[in-house]
Order: structure tokens, then C-alpha cells, then sequence
């Protein structure tokens, strides 16, 4: 294979840590590249734009190879690491997310895979994880890249469409399948996965991000064009009912179907590759730094309110919830799983409860606003989280950004009058 001499770097205000040398690689090429001889470049550049990832630092390397017969080839990684603790780091540090994805990189997800191995399915749910370690206090990945097989994001500005959307929750289901097997095969998962984007430890982060947020959103809801907008605003949470809501997000009803739901479930967490008439052929799930032990509808009600275009999003609502359950059902089958199947009937009705629908308000007024604001330097953890007249700003542009209010003048509305949005229901939690 030729040397590959483009080098493209999205993200050229990313300040890429000096220890990430060919040295650190030498490891994984000596087992991934046994026949190469040495390295004659050696280039690391941002893997994804700003916007993409708020809590960890994604970079793409291109390593030059020298090989035996005197040839020269390009390989490419994925690696993943934390962030400056004095960049958001230290908040995600709380949160645990790396030692989380570590056991899932290591552990868990090779026994899924697995799992479908021994009934006769050959079912990728993620990617190659080559390498892992923690050195320092910091934990890294190093991931194959999934670019050399064709996949790719979404545009996260305008969403899955119905094709992307069936797949995407067919892979969904797959993963809390086996989620749901492997718990009933070898016990439950490990205390970290009792708590996923919301942890009783981080309740300063939580509502301080809250406080944060609250004034720039509230301003926003008056332009979106909603009709009775002064009801909506006059009707948001307050501090309290917010942290009952999160706090109550963290109970599992074990009479439920419960499964080891993703925790950040959304377009740039899943990647696709095509045939040439442009259809899909593969899907690949990313990004296991949140899982946790809870009901599907965490994932349903996160995916759909970030995911779907806008033109799906409320209409076919009830038709996606159908979708996932159909292959989840299948999925069951072919594990052998022993409980009862969960009925449609009842994994609707999943989405209404106390301790589930936290995840589409959650969706709208931390993640959404994000998601649908096109790339910009300023788009990262620690401007949002900025009690700074920058910050502030930021928060603005976020919530009164046209695209934003064209969606929330319709979805806002839709959660409300499901009752999905009646914080009163927590003043006594």
C-alpha cells in the first residue's frame, strides 16, 4: 500500500499532548504490523471536529511504515484519552467515565459478541479496541480506525433518516440483548454501573450545570415560536425538581426489562459504511463511557429526541419504539434468554415512567442544544460550563440558534402534553 500523504485535521485549535509519540505506538504496531521495520512519519491530528466530543480528547494517527520487503504502507489508529484536568477533565475524572469504558472495552464487550458468536451470529457492536492502559491516573484507548473500512458519521445537524434510524435501533437492540443475557448468565455488572450521566457524587456539577443553563434556556424559549410559551417557561423546573428528577432517574424497577442501557446514545456514537448503491451495510456503535444497568427506555428516549431528523423525529415516535422492539425480541430468542419477553404494550408505557422520562428532558436542554449548533471553536466542555460572560454567551447562541427553535418549537411541546414534563411530580421526592 502506497504512502497515504493527505493529512486532514479537523480541529486545528486541538492542543494534542506531547507524550502521544511513535514510541508510545511501538506495542501495538509490533503486534498489529509485525513485518514493518521502522517508522518514517509519524502524524497525529484531531479525529473529529469541534462539537463532536465534549468529554475526551480523539485523535487519528498516521504512522509511515518502512516494511520488510522494502515496501511502504500507512496505518491509521483512533486513540482516545481524558482531558486537562483544568479543561473539564477533573468533572469527568468524577464521573468515572474511563474506568467504566475500560471494563467495557476489556470485558464486556468481547462477551457480547460472544454471546452471538455461539448462536451462529457473526455481530460486530464495536469497534477494535487494540490497546488499553492506565498510566499517570489517566486511562487510554487505542482504537482501529474505523475510517479504513468506509465508516462514517452521520451529519449530527441534520440527523438519521428513516434507513439510518431502523438500523441504528436494531443495533440498539442487539446490544441491550445481550446486555440482558450476559447479566442473567453471570450476575449483575459491577457497582460503577449502577449510575451512568447522573451520580449522586456529582450532584455540585449537576446543579451547577443546571443554574447555568437555566437562564440562557428560559430566555430562548420565548422565540422558538411556541404557542403558549409563557405556560412552558412559567412551568420550568426549578433547582429542586431538577435534582429530584436526576435523582430518581437512578432507580431500576427489577419487575421491569432491564438491560445495560448505552448512556449516550446518539448520531456521532454510531458510524455506518455502504454499499455502492448507497445503502447501508454496516453499523457500529462508539463512545461506552456512560453505560448503566436501567430500563431500554433511557436509550429510546435519549436517541430518538437527539437523533432522528426533524421531519421523523414526532411522527414516526411511536413507529421507532416498535422498530427496536421487534429486533430486541429476536435478539432475546436467538440468546435463549429465560425471562419473559418484554410486550410492546409495556415498553411504551416504560417511556411515561417517573424514573425514565428524565432522559428526554435531559436530551433537549443539555445535549440538543450542542448537537444542532454547527462546529465552532468555542463548542467545548470547559467554555460551556463557564460562569464567565464567554460562557454565558455561548449558552445564548446555543438555545436561540434558529435550527434549535425550529425543533423545540414542536418537541417541547410534544413531552409536555405526554406529561413527560410535569415537574410537580417530583415536589415530593
Amino acid at each position: 500500500m502506497a504512502l497515504s500523504h493527505e493529512r486532514v485535521n479537523p480541529n486545528e485549535h486541538l492542543s494534542i499532548p506531547e507524550w502521544i509519540t511513535e514510541k508510545y505506538f511501538q506495542t501495538v504496531l509490533d503486534k498489529d504490523e509485525p513485518d514493518h521495520v521502522k517508522v518514517l512519519k509519524f502524524t497525529p491530528v484531531a479525529a473529529i471536529p469541534p462539537g463532536e466530543n465534549f468529554t475526551s480528547i480523539m485523535l487519528r494517527i498516521y504512522i509511515d511504515l518502512e516494511m520488510k520487503d522494502a515496501s511502504t504502507k500507512t496505518k491509521t489508529y483512533i486513540l482516545k484519552t481524558m482531558l486537562p484536568r483544568e479543561q473539564g477533565g477533573a468533572e469527568i475524572e468524577l464521573l468515572g467515565m474511563f474506568p467504566k469504558e475500560q471494563k467495557m472495552y476489556e470485558t464486556y464487550l468481547p462477551a457480547f459478541e460472544a454471546l452471538y458468536k455461539a448462536a451462529g451470529e457473526d455481530i460486530q457492536i464495536a469497534p477494535k479496541c487494540l490497546h488499553t492502559e492506565q498510566r499517570e491516573g489517566c486511562i487510554h484507548f487505542i482504537f482501529e480506525d474505523l475510517s479504513t473500512r468506509k465508516f462514517q458519521n452521520v451529519d449530527r445537524l441534520k440527523g438519521l433518516d428513516m434507513a439510518h434510524m431502523t438500523r441504528a435501533l436494531h443495533k440498539l437492540a442487539e446490544f441491550h440483548a445481550a446486555g440482558s443475557v450476559y447479566e442473567e448468565q453471570n450476575g449483575p455488572y459491577s457497582s460503577e454501573f449502577l449510575e451512568g450521566y447522573i451520580a449522586l457524587k456529582s450532584e455540585k456539577f449537576t446543579k451547577q450545570g443546571f443554574q447555568l443553563r437555566e437562564r440562557s434556556f428560559k430566555k430562548s424559549m420565548a422565540t422558538w415560536g411556541m404557542k403558549d410559551a409563557e405556560k412552558y417557561i412559567k412551568d420550568f423546573p426549578s433547582l429542586d425538581q431538577y435534582w429530584a428528577m436526576c435523582s430518581k432517574s437512578l432507580d431500576v424497577d427489577p419487575f421491569d426489562f432491564n438491560t445495560l442501557a448505552h448512556g449516550d446514545f446518539w448520531s456521532s456514537n454510531l458510524m455506518s459504511n455502504y454499499f455502492p448503491d448507497g445503502n447501508i451495510d454496516q453499523l457500529i456503535l462508539v463512545d461506552f463511557q456512560n453505560c448503566a444497568w436501567g430500563s431500554p427506555a433511557l436509550d429510546l428516549l435519549f436517541f430518538i429526541t437527539l437523533t432522528a431528523a426533524c421531519d421523523i423525529r414526532i411522527k414516526e415516535f411511536d413507529q421507532f419504539i416498535c422498530i427496536y422492539w421487534e429486533r430486541l425480541t429476536e435478539c432475546l430468542k436467538l440468546l435463549k434468554y429465560q425471562k419473559p419477553l418484554i410486550k410492546l404494550r409495556d415498553l411504551q408505557a416504560s417511556l411515561y415512567k417517573k424514573y425514565n422520562s428524565f432522559y428526554a428532558f435531559f436530551a433537549l436542554f443539555n445535549h440538543l442544544p450542542v448537537i444542532l449548533f454547527p462546529s465552532n471553536k468555542d463548542s467545548n466542555l470547559h467554555c460551556l460550563m463557564s460562569d464567565t460572560e464567554e460562557g454565558e454567551n455561548l449558552r445564548l447562541r446555543l438555545t436561540s440558534n434558529p435550527i434549535y427553535g425550529n425543533v423545540m418549537k414542536d418537541l417541547y411541546p410534544f413531552f409536555y402534553n405526554r406529561g413527560l414534563f410535569n415537574f410537580n411530580d417530583y415536589e415530593t421526592e
